[in-house]
């Protein structure tokens, strides 16, 4: 229930903010709860996961990816993530995520969330991958960014995230794309 109350507030609060580009960073500020903490006594990793897709929804409230999804009936999905732990977050902590746009491919948008504790150390980073469909078919993310940020291509793809989806072809058997390098992901 709190996730949603979190989710409510980021909806209601994002209405009146200005409008900006997809490809700038957008801070959203947190503060661990009692109730998230583990047996170990700090932030449970499964709400890493929860809190980026709040951080996410900031996003897209902001940059208007969330506004052309409901004027488009698109759905939002996830395609999976990839995080790294730094420090843990004790009870009560304040912290901060920066989400910012990394690019896209032919299906799939890749965002970064930068976790911050309030001494701006590093807590964790990760990549999440989504799309958006519609009756299901996926929305092709050159559509959606033409909706948004009309005449924009995207970057090229960091090579994190390349080696990320060379990886993910071989868990499904497939031959993956070869990273920046020129390397392909080994066998």
């Amino acid at each position: 229930m709190n996730l949603y109350l979190r989710l409510l507030i980021i909806w209601v609060s994002t209405a009146f903010r200005r409008r900006q580009h997809p490809f700038k960073p957008v801070l959203t500020r947190f503060r661990v709860r009692p109730w998230e903490i583990d047996v170990f006594g700090h932030m449970n990793n499964g709400r890493y996961l929860q809190i980026m897709d709040l951080a996410r929804l900031d996003w897209m409230r902001r940059c208007g990816v969330a506004d052309a999804a409901v004027a488009h009936r698109w759905g939002a999905l996830l395609g999976g993530q990839l995080i790294r732990f730094r420090r843990g977050l004790g009870p009560l902590q304040a912290y901060s995520v920066t989400t910012r746009l990394l690019g896209w491919d032919s299906r799939w948008f890749f965002i970064e969330h930068h976790f911050k504790n309030k001494q701006e150390r590093t807590v964790a980073i990760a990549i999440s991958r989504a799309a958006l469909r519609k009756k299901g078919c996926w929305v092709p993310p050159d559509v959606v960014a033409e909706a948004v940020i009309p005449g924009t291509p995207s970057p090229q793809l960091p090579p994190v995230v390349v080696q990320w989806l060379a990886a993910d072809a071989q868990l499904e058997g497939k031959p993956g794309p070869e990273s920046a390098s020129g390397l392909a992901m080994a066998a």
